[in-house]
């Protein structure tokens, strides 16, 4: 009996030992942990992301996800849900997700050659597919994850075949063959945008429909009051993620750059110098606002006639500039570099009183606006700013 009670007592220390270390396990993990495992038949390489709590210049390396023989096994911490896009290598012989067009250009931009996922505290995410000629792979294990792979199933074969009949084009010289491959391509388009519009109705709670619609209207692929309307459908349970958030930021951005409506109101402390600016103390002159950043050709090779315009019209014209994805130490040198002397704000995305591109609902670069005197929107402009500068000159010269 008392040999019995000695069993009963030692398996009741173990268990209760192996208790304490699970418990201990537990407690180790960080809170702020995500995993992602799975495999992606066929990749070869590791896959690489920019991490959204940390701060990157051009020469930081990005974070990399390491992949062995197709199979994933990662885990790391994230603050907040985000989510999180991760591009393969694009180079080698192997990476069959490198289109090379003809000269060497670079690849043609997808989201099919790119690995989605939404990255959450807590968050255990499983990856299945192959990569093929696009990244046939989407995530699974939560709502987020499971909406977002219901959207990318839709779309991803759709980029997939609009890039490969543009790298087509690259190397192709009959000129039947080549407008035969843009209808093609104009055809999968109009399909793919349709059918994403009817899967956005049709999941009005799903967070991945808040980011394509998002995404849509930022690329100008639908019209502003399609837009209003499918906003208007998305359930309001998801009004406190960013992607919703964004969408409701542009929409009013819609409104309020109506032409003849009164600028948005800029106050801020997002300047070269830290130093408040207020809009509304230069009522009383034309006001030009370009929207640009260094990383966009265009809009660096128009600056010199920016620079013209200032000077030459500096008593009646004031210029503003506002840059998106520089950073200030990067937009100070560029300007000195270029004596640009006129005001430079930054556009501030993770901030929507500065969020300026979403506020004037921005959707591509270089973009300008011209107010008047009385602080009212006398046009807009999208791309190059030659129609622009015509309409400032005629303005400034009566």
């Amino acid at each position: 009996m008392k040999k019995f009670f000695s069993t009963i007592l030692l398996a009741t220390f173990t268990m209760v030992f192996i208790a304490s270390c699970n418990s201990e396990k537990k407690e180790n993990k960080h809170p702020n942990q995500f995993i992602l495992k799975g495999e992606i038949k066929g990749l070869t390489g590791n896959l690489y992301f920019r991490h959204p709590d940390k701060e990157y210049t051009r020469e930081t390396p990005s974070d990399s996800i390491v992949i062995k023989d197709g199979k994933i096994q990662f885990s790391d911490t994230i603050s907040k849900l985000t989510l999180i896009t991760a591009y393969p290598s694009f180079t080698g012989e192997d990476n069959k997700l490198f289109k090379i067009p003809k000269g060497g250009r670079g690849m043609f931009p997808a989201k099919c050659a790119y690995l989605m996922f939404y990255a959450f505290p807590g968050a255990e995410i499983t990856v299945q597919g192959e990569a093929t000629d696009f990244m046939n792979a989407y995530p699974s294990g939560d709502e987020f994850n499971n909406s977002l792979a219901a959207a990318n199933k839709l779309t991803f074969p759709n980029y997939n075949k609009m890039g490969n009949l543009a790298v087509k084009n690259t190397y192709e010289t009959d000129s039947l063959v080549i407008k035969a491959n843009d209808k093609k391509a104009e055809e999968v388009f109009k399909k793919n945008t349709d059918e994403l519009i009817a899967h956005i109705k049709a999941n009005p709670k799903s967070l991945a429909a808040a980011w394509y619609l998002n995404d849509m209207l930022l690329r100008t692929q639908i019209d502003d009051l399609q837009a209003e309307e499918l906003f208007t459908n998305l359930s309001k349970d998801l009004s406190e993620y960013e992607d919703y958030k964004n969408i409701a930021t542009r929409i009013e951005g819609i409104k309020a750059t109506a032409e003849g409506s009164p600028v948005p109101s800029i106050k801020t402390t997002a300047t070269l110098d830290g130093k408040e600016f207020d809009i509304k103390s230069f009522r009383g002159k034309y006001i030009l606002i370009d929207f640009w950043g260094i990383w966009c050709g265009p809009c660096v090779a128009e600056m010199p006639q920016v620079k013209e315009f200032q000077e030459k019209h500096k008593e009646k014209l004031v210029v503003i500039g506002i840059n998106s994805g520089d950073t200030k130490e990067k937009i100070q040198k560029f300007v000195n570099e270029h004596e640009y002397t006129w005001l430079q704000l930054m556009s501030d995305k993770a901030n929507t009183p500065d969020n300026f591109v979403n506020r004037f609902n921005v959707q591509g670069f270089p973009s300008k606006f011209i107010i008047d005197p009385r602080g009212n929107i006398v046009k807009k402009y999208l791309g190059g700013g030659e129609e622009a500068f015509e309409l400032l000159e005629e303005l400034l010269t009566k």
